[in-house]
């Protein structure tokens, strides 16, 4: 396929960092300021170590906004975020120790180092500290939305398609209005049947459906290429923890939110522009406990890296 000979040419970045912005209307505030929100999390966002919003001028790197809300640590020159409110990388034990800053911009890694990514209005930022044991590139992250669909990355946002069998489609209207109210432009709904390949390749992707489902089974078959946490097997679902081990296994009723990067952009998924995000489950009462959680629960999944939805409680992963 050709996304993943694009994969397979993609050099992984350095564990990164950098910040968030909020947007605020013009008149409340000066032309040349712009509200960020900055977020602090560990552990894949199972702790929120600080969240603070900020007046900052245009052009201000994710860096140095990042720097007025705490005391931060940087090596290699200054570019490389090392530590936060004391908080370091460290890599004693070896290969499971690895723990690093990562930094995510509504809901993607960036692409570029946090002194080199300037703040647009709109921009959610999360700084996270952990493992890179099994993954040292995820490529993106659930616990933004309704981001990326609203205020996408660097300024620019692709259109959104949810795409569904026609068991979800009730469920792919009401997420389709969601994101509406919500603020999001651009967001449409059709069967997998009807999806183009220019849309496939250049749109934000929402999937529903079971993992019978040909793309949904396609990302399955690579999600560890694509930085997933989880994967259907079967009937089951297997849920890792950071070090690559199932942490979990579920049956019937399961449902599953996860996210990655795009692969069929020919741009690879370290691009920075669009994503495919996975609502999925075992079956279809799983399908729709992950619908429902996203619909009516989103602010449960608030700085998470993937969820599972387990007899109607929404659980974290990794663990």
């Amino acid at each position: 396929m050709k996304w993943q000979k694009i994969l397979a040419s993609i050099i992984l970045p350095l564990p990164l960092v950098i910040l968030a912005a909020c947007s605020s209307s013009p008149s409340e505030r000066p032309a040349t300021d712009m509200a960020v929100k900055i977020a602090v999390t560990q552990n894949f966002g199972e702790k929120l170590i600080f969240e603070q919003s900020l007046n900052i001028k245009e052009n201000t790197s994710a860096l140095d906004a990042l720097k007025q809300a705490a005391p931060v640590e940087t090596s290699y020159g200054g570019g490389f975020v090392s530590g936060i409110n004391g908080i370091r990388s460290r890599y004693a034990g070896g290969v499971t120790a690895r723990e690093d800053w990562f930094f995510y911009v509504n809901g993607l890694i960036s692409n570029v180092g946090a002194s080199d990514y300037v703040l647009q209005p709109g921009d959610t930022e999360q700084w996270d500290f952990h493992s890179w044991s099994l993954h040292s590139f995820t490529p993106a992250v659930i616990g933004h939305f309704p981001e990326p669909f609203l205020h996408g990355y660097s300024g620019k946002t692709r259109p959104t398609v949810i795409v569904y069998t026609d068991k979800f489609r009730e469920e792919a209207k009401n997420l389709e209005r969601k994101l509406g109210e919500l603020g999001a432009h651009a967001v449409g709904s059709q069967e997998f049947s009807a999806l183009s390949p220019s849309e496939k390749e250049n749109s934000n992707l929402i999937l529903i459906g079971t993992p019978d489902v040909e793309a949904i089974s396609e990302l399955n078959r690579h999600w560890k290429q694509l930085g997933l946490f989880a994967y259907f097997e079967g009937v089951n679902l297997n849920v890792l923890n950071a070090s690559g081990a199932v942490a979990n296994n579920y049956g019937s009723g399961a449902g599953l939110i996860q996210a990655t990067q795009n692969p069929w952009n020919p741009n690879g998924i370290g691009a920075g522009e669009n994503v495919v995000w996975l609502v999925s489950g075992t079956d279809e009462t799983g399908v729709k406990a992950a619908i429902d959680a996203l619909i009516n629960r989103n602010t449960d999944l608030r700085y998470s890296h993937a969820a599972v939805i387990v007899s109607g409680e929404i659980v974290r992963i990794p663990r």
